[in-house]
C-alpha cells in the first residue's frame, strides 16, 4: 500500500509542471513576466511592468499568481484572444474558510500596462 501512495504522489507531482507548462504555453508573450499594481481607476485594477517591492499587489504571469494583499490566488487555466486574457484562479482569503473561484480577466493597456477585472465564480 505504501509503495502506491508513493507513485501517485509521483505522478501528481509530475503532471503539476506540465498542467503549468501547458497553460503558460498558451499565454501570448506580452502579459509574461511581472507586474505591479499601480492604481484603482473607476474599479478596475491596473497593473505596470515590473517586480513589486512589496508581495501586495503584485501579478506574476510566469509563476501563475496573483496577490492582492487580502487575496493570495493561483491560476487554474487561462485563454487569449485580441489582447485579452481571461483565467480562473483558486484565491484564498484570511477570513474565508473555503479558497473561492474567481474569473479574471486581463486586457492590455498603453503603455505596458493591463488592466485586471475580476468576479467570483459560483462554487458547484
Amino acid at each position: 500500500m505504501g509503495k502506491f501512495i508513493a507513485a501517485a504522489a509521483l505522478v501528481a507531482t509530475q503532471w503539476q509542471p506540465a498542467h503549468a507548462q501547458m497553460i503558460l504555453g498558451s499565454i501570448p508573450e506580452e502579459f509574461r513576466g511581472d507586474w505591479c499594481w499601480q492604481e484603482n481607476t473607476n474599479g478596475e485594477e491596473i497593473f505596470r511592468s515590473g517586480a513589486c517591492k512589496l508581495k501586495a499587489g503584485s501579478l506574476s504571469i510566469d509563476r501563475m499568481t496573483l496577490d492582492t494583499g487580502r487575496l493570495s490566488c493561483v491560476f487554474d487555466s487561462g485563454t487569449a484572444t485580441d489582447g485579452t486574457l481571461k483565467m480562473r484562479m483558486h484565491c484564498t482569503d484570511p477570513k474565508e474558510k473555503q479558497p473561492s473561484m474567481y474569473g479574471a480577466q486581463l486586457k492590455l493597456q498603453p503603455g505596458k500596462k493591463i488592466e485586471l477585472i475580476m468576479e467570483p465564480m459560483e462554487q458547484q
